[in-house]
């Protein structure tokens, strides 16, 4: 019998070694699966190939008083523009074309008032809007149908029948204790709400003398969300740790998807770039001292196209890359976005992303369809 050289297994069982760290393993830990991935996407690293079409200026109408814009858009291209504060929103159709006003400010029946939260979401069938203790529903043509008082304050978009609401505690010690909830209601009284994680003192960095804090979506400890009410899935979890759960609409487990990642450690001139002001007065110098030495793993999730999920993977001072995983947890792509695009604007539909951008002295509403990955947004 031929003998095979030590040499040449070792060989192939170090290839074998590297082969098996390039594929997603799925194990079941605590009864829960878990997705573990390799560092590197199974399909590279890519650069996002966008084209620009269509660019909406609010202020290009004589009514428009937005301070702060949001939007919601639905997959016929109708977009909503509103500000949360003002409890104002206007509506655009497919062409670009203004609709006018979404409601009007007041106490009455479809009306809100300022300064209590405003929210605008599209959700078949029809248009909701949350704002303090209401929710109302409208049809498609903006017609009020029907409105109803929440128990629970609004947070974050879901669907037109469920919303993230958050609570907070305080034990007695005086810690304070954040839990992220799926609310779920319909219009004719019923309310509930699950529990879907809890973490203490997140947030905020707190000043060493006790007094007050600074809110910071780079470094601090926090919750990061998002919702897919195609799949009926909730993707949550803790910023700190590259983990993301999956959830069903009822709070239940169904896997985890994880990626290695070492957060970047920073110093002074990371932190004036995240928050200038604290090189600027001197009541907030004590910041440099309390900012945490590392940046978060997550800045932030977004459903994708068909059943894909993208996390926002920090990797550096206000930089971002991508990561894009499939339905059952694969890490398929890390993908460089376009510069100075705020992600936290940024919604994707199936041919491609919108977002709030600065054009001048106006900020824009802009679409952009992506022509490269053809499996996630089509050709």
């Amino acid at each position: 019998m031929k003998r095979i050289p030590s040499i040449a297994i070792i060989a192939f069982l170090a290839g074998a070694m590297l082969a098996a760290q390039d594929k997603t393993e799925f194990k079941t830990i605590d009864g829960v699966r878990h997705a573990l991935n390799p560092a590197k996407p199974l399909r590279g690293t890519i650069t996002l190939e966008v084209e620009r079409t269509r660019t909406i200026n609010p202020y290009d109408q004589s009514d428009v008083a937005l301070r702060m814009i949001l939007f919601s858009r639905d997959e016929g291209g109708n977009v909503l523009l509103f500000d949360p504060n003002r409890a104002e929103g206007h509506r655009f159709d497919a062409a670009g074309k203004s609709l006018g006003l979404m409601t009007k400010k007041g106490q009455g029946p479809g009306e809100f008032s300022p300064m209590q939260g405003y929210f605008a979401l599209f959700h078949e069938p029809g248009i909701w809007i949350f704002g303090g203790a209401k929710v109302a529903h409208f049809d498609a043509g903006g017609a009020l149908l029907k409105e109803r008082t929440l128990k629970n304050h609004f947070y974050a978009e879901v669907d037109g029948g469920h919303f993230f609401t958050r609570a907070v505690s305080w034990d007695a010690q005086k810690k304070q204790t954040w839990t992220l909830k799926l609310a779920a209601f319909d219009m004719e009284g019923a309310e509930s709400a699950v529990d879907l994680l809890s973490a203490e003192n997140i947030g905020m960095i707190r000043n060493p003398n006790g007094q007050g804090g600074i809110g910071e979506g780079w470094a601090t400890p926090n919750f990061f969300y998002t919702a897919d009410p195609e799949q009926r899935r909730i993707f949550c979890g803790l910023n700190q740790d590259y983990k993301v759960r999956v959830m069903d609409y009822a709070g239940k487990d169904l896997f985890v998807i994880e990626r290695p990642c070492e957060r970047v450690k920073i110093g002074r001139k990371d932190i004036e770039i995240l928050f200038p002001a604290a090189a600027k007065e001197e009541r907030l110098k004590w910041v440099f001292s309390a900012f945490p030495d590392r940046l978060a793993a997550i800045k932030d999730i977004l459903p994708l196209p068909k059943g894909h999920l993208g996390v926002f993977r920090i990797t550096g001072a206000k930089k971002t890359e991508l990561d894009v995983f499939d339905s059952q947890g694969r890490y398929l792509y890390a993908v460089v976005m376009p510069p100075d695009l705020r992600t936290d604007s940024l919604k994707f539909f199936p041919t491609g992303f919108a977002a709030i951008e600065t054009d001048g002295d106006y900020s824009v509403y802009r679409e952009y369809r992506i022509k490269n990955l053809p499996e996630i947004f089509g050709k």
